[in-house]
C-alpha cells in the first residue's frame, strides 16, 4: 500500500451540505477486490461494524457509500474530492483491499474413503486514511484460513478481534483543552476544560493522554512529534461539547503548555 493512497473519495460530492454532522465522520470505502462479491461485502461489513464501536465519531451512510471508491495502491487524489470530504465534517476514510477472498470444495481422501471437504483463505490490507492530508494514519495486512461447513466464517470469526483491535487504535479523534479550569497553590493545572462531551460518547471517569504537538522536518520531510504531557479523567459531563477534567498526572507541564497557548491535543485511552 502505498503513503499517498486517495484518489477515493470521488463520489462523495454527490453527498448534502446537510449531511455534515458536529461529530467527526467516518467513511468506509467500497474494497477493491475482483474476489466473490458477497465475500468481500462479508469483509467490508466487518470492518464497518468495527468503526461502529468507536466512541466520538458517526459513519456516512451505507447507501451513500457506495458513491465512495477506494483506489487503494494508486498514485496521485482528487484534491476537490478531499476538499469536499472535509467540508462535510469527514476525518478518516477507512480504505481495503481483498487480495485474497477464496472458498473451494474439493473431494478428499479420508480412511472411510472419499469426501467433500470446504476450505477458505482470505488476504486483505486494510488503511486508514486522514482526510486532512489524504495519507495514511496506519495499514496493516490480514490473513486466515478456515475448514470445514463454516470456513468462510471461521476464518472471519478468527480475524474479527485483530479487525476491532487495528480500527480502536488507529481511529482517534483528538479533543482540545479550552481553559484550565482550576490550579494549585503551586500553579499546577488540577482541572481543565475539554471540548468533547455527550456528543462525542464521553462518561465520567474516561481518561485521556494530553500531549503537545511539535513540527519537526527530517530528511527533508515534515513530522509531527507527539510529546506527552500527562493524563486526565472526566469528572463531569457538562453538555454535548464540555467536559471537566481531574488533571491525574503532569498538572504543572499542562498548566504552562496552555498558558503558552501551545500545540496541546487530547487523546482518549479509555477502551
Amino acid at each position: 500500500m502505498t503513503k499517498r493512497v486517495l484518489s477515493v473519495l470521488c463520489g462523495i460530492v454527490a453527498f448534502s451540505s446537510a449531511f455534515a454532522q458536529t461529530k467527526n465522520l467516518i467513511g468506509v470505502a467500497s474494497f477493491k477486490s475482483s474476489g466473490r462479491t458477497e465475500y468481500v461485502t462479508a469483509i467490508q461489513d466487518v470492518v464497518y461494524d468495527a468503526t461502529l464501536k468507536v466512541r466520538g465519531f458517526s459513519l456516512l451512510e451505507k447507501d451513500k457509500l457506495n458513491q465512495v471508491r477506494a483506489g487503494v495502491g494508486q498514485e496521485g487524489q482528487d484534491a476537490s474530492a478531499l476538499a469536499q470530504a472535509q467540508s462535510l465534517g469527514a476525518q478518516y476514510i477507512v480504505t481495503g483491499n481483498v487480495l485474497k477472498a477464496n472458498v473451494e470444495t474439493k473431494p478428499s481422501d479420508l480412511p472411510l474413503g472419499i469426501t467433500n471437504t470446504t476450505t477458505a483463505e482470505l488476504l486483505f490490507d486494510i488503511a486508514i486514511v486522514d482526510v486532512s492530508s489524504g495519507e495514511e494514519v496506519a495499514t496493516t495486512r490480514f490473513n486466515a484460513a478456515g475448514k470445514g461447513k463454516h470456513a468462510f466464517d471461521d476464518a472471519m470469526k478468527e480475524l474479527t478481534p485483530g479487525i476491532d483491535k487495528f480500527i480502536r487504535e488507529n481511529l482517534k479523534n483528538p479533543v482540545s483543552i479550552a481553559q484550565v479550569e482550576e490550579k494549585n497553590a503551586a500553579g499546577e493545572a488540577i482541572r481543565v476544560l475539554i471540548v468533547a462531551g455527550s456528543l462525542a460518547g464521553l462518561k465520567e471517569h474516561d481518561e485521556f493522554r494530553v500531549y503537545e504537538i511539535t513540527d519537526l522536518t527530517v530528511d527533508g520531510k515534515k513530522m509531527h512529534r507527539k510529546r506527552t504531557l500527562g493524563k486526565i479523567a472526566v469528572a463531569k459531563v457538562e453538555d454535548e461539547n464540555f467536559s471537566v477534567c481531574l488533571v491525574k498526572e503532569g498538572g504543572a507541564a499542562i498548566a504552562k503548555k496552555v498558558e503558552a497557548n501551545a500545540k496541546i491535543k487530547c487523546e482518549i485511552i479509555t477502551e
